[in-house]
């Protein structure tokens, strides 16, 4: 019945950090569910001897059968990595309301379906851990990041509940914090920001978000350091609670946390001017 070795489950593990982290994961040893719900994307995983499963994370049959199947041939999961999201970037008015459900049903509710799946074998075990990607915009919220930030906060603020709620259970539960990271993330959001203009009233302001939120993603770094982040999440002895993984992640918390709002919004207005 089933390995010695550690078993991680991975979401959005066809790219980008969960595929980075698949990788390092299978080269200590680990087996690992390598899961996106593009399957030609998951080949990569296969390269390197991940188990890759094409997986829905807003389908909770798929997500429940690709544990199932890690309990039934492993006999123990000890990582959940709820990563898989996306980000869309538009003004909250010109987020057509089919769009702010499918970002909460993948964001949100994705998340969901992959902690719940996983919970009942790691309360019977009494171990276990849990990691869920938000981003610096669980704690900050600005101009035409409105339903994203949102959903970024709710997965926070589930991840401080359920890791309260677990300790006792021997369960770990940690959030990764990533800040503006060349992935094929920018170019998703970004194209959608081209695309989902609608309303002329908020040209200037979503030119401005544009040209400063494009040029860090411009200059920002790769994924490895998010990568590298999320191992130490994994594997480290003691997990913290948060894990922000670059200079700008804790410099905007820390300005957001304690310069007043109005004075914020003039300088995020201002920059939108520039």
């Amino acid at each position: 019945m089933g390995t010695m070795s550690n078993v991680a489950i991975i979401t959005g593990a066809g790219s980008g950090f969960g595929l980075g982290l698949a990788k390092e994961l299978t080269e200590r040893g680990w087996v690992v569910y390598a899961t996106d719900r593009d399957s030609v994307a998951l080949e990569k995983a296969k390269e390197f001897g991940a188990i890759a499963r094409r997986m829905d994370v807003t389908d909770r049959a798929d997500v429940d059968a690709v544990v199932k199947e890690a309990i039934a041939d492993q006999g123990r999961i000890d990582l959940m990595v709820a990563n898989a999201g996306y980000g869309n970037f538009s003004s909250v008015e010109e987020t057509t309301p089919e769009e702010v459900r499918r970002i909460f049903e993948v964001n949100v509710f994705g998340v969901e379906n992959s902690i719940r799946a996983v919970l009942p074998q790691m309360r019977k075990q009494r171990s276990g851990r849990i990691i869920m990607t938000t981003s610096v915009v669980g704690h900050v919220s600005l101009v035409g990041l409105g339903w994203y930030s949102a959903t970024k906060h709710a997965v926070k603020a589930v991840a401080n509940a359920l890791r309260q709620e677990t300790r006792w259970l021997g369960i770990r539960v940690s959030t990764v914090e990533p800040g503006t990271s060349k992935t094929g993330f920018g170019a998703v959001a970004f194209g959608l920001l081209e695309t989902g203009r609608a309303v002329g009233d908020y040209d200037k302001v979503m030119a401005g978000l544009n040209k400063w939120l494009g040029g860090l993603y411009r200059i920002s770094p790769g994924p490895d350091k998010t990568i590298k982040t999320m191992l130490k999440a994994a594997t480290a002895r003691r997990p913290r609670a948060h894990y922000p993984v670059s200079w700008d992640v804790r410099a905007l918390k820390l300005v957001f946390y304690i310069i007043p709002r109005s004075w914020l919004d003039g300088f995020v207005l201002w920059l939108a001017k520039r």
